[in-house]
């Protein structure tokens, strides 16, 4: 391939023969150019300060935004941890419950759930494991590395945060359908106790499932737990008479020889609410509540 260079009319002509080997010869001069001029670019822009400034200030930058991040994460695990430790105070207060005393202004205690194995308050326990060092992030680690292990520990404790949150839900709610509370709003005096007696009208022994508690007429009934109103009718025996299922607990309350029923079949109340009011209905001597828990 030829190449012809004309200057003018009266120039000669010049011919540039073009081959391969001046093809590759042009583009490494060219490329060594550049290169040649990108370093001197640099050390110009080095010598000048400005290239070590921006690097800097970038680098400062990115460690400042992992510093804060950091901070945010370890504040974020420090709260979890503080949030675990009351949901694990609470969770245990519920489970153990208090101790047991004759004011009816004071919350009776709540019994343990069917088949959890019994609380023993006079024993700690004990503890075990291989000893391990402490865990904590090296100095040497990255920022990077140690934003990654926060986040995860930030992810672990909010797991279990939330497990340890619906387990103290579930508790709250057994608890609360539990009937421990007292079926009276004031201390009433027992006139008949559970197991066998003699019959007030036939002098005969009997069975006595209940406890009967003698009061005023028109005394507010309260029921003893969270449930639902499974029966609110007369009975030939028990008179007017309020039944409650308490769900989750496998347990019924029987309230007996009401005067008035304030509830009605399937209707839910809670611990404490007024269901009906004291009388003498039924096969009854006097007025007095018949409770019974079956």
């Amino acid at each position: 391939m030829h190449i012809l260079l004309v200057r003018d009319a009266q120039s000669p002509v010049r011919q540039i023969e073009v081959t391969p080997r001046r093809v590759v010869m042009s583009l490494l001069v060219v490329t060594f150019l550049l290169m040649v001029l990108n370093l001197g670019a640099s050390w110009l822009l080095q010598a000048l300060g400005l290239q070590s400034e921006s690097v800097t200030a970038a680098q400062t930058l990115s460690e400042s935004m992992y510093e804060r991040k950091l901070i945010e994460l370890e504040s974020q695990i420090g709260e979890l941890n503080a949030r675990l430790k009351g949901l694990d105070a609470t969770r245990q207060q519920i489970i153990q419950g208090q101790p047991q005393n004759n004011n009816p202004e004071t919350p009776l205690p709540l019994a343990a759930p069917p088949g959890s194995a019994p609380q023993n308050p006079g024993h700690a326990g004990g503890q075990g494991g291989p000893m391990l060092r402490a865990p904590g992030f090296s100095s040497d680690l990255s920022y990077l590395t140690r934003l990654h292990q926060l986040e995860s520990a930030a992810l672990d404790l909010q797991a279990h945060s939330q497990q340890v949150g619906q387990q103290l839900v579930a508790l709250q709610a057994y608890q609360a359908a539990t009937p421990t509370g007292y079926p009276l709003p004031y201390q009433a005096q027992m006139t008949s106790a559970p197991g066998f007696r003699m019959d007030p009208f036939t002098g005969q022994s009997s069975w006595h499932a209940g406890t009967d508690y003698a009061a005023y007429p028109g005394t507010p009934i309260l029921s003893t737990g969270d449930g639902y109103v499974i029966r609110a009718e007369w009975d030939s025996e028990f008179g007017n008479l309020v039944e409650i299922s308490h769900p989750g607990v496998n347990m019924v309350t029987r309230y007996a020889h009401a005067d008035q029923l304030y509830v009605k079949p399937g209707q839910r109340v809670l611990r404490g609410e007024v269901i009906a009011s004291v009388g003498s209905t039924g096969r009854s001597t006097g007025p007095h509540l018949h409770y019974e828990i079956r």
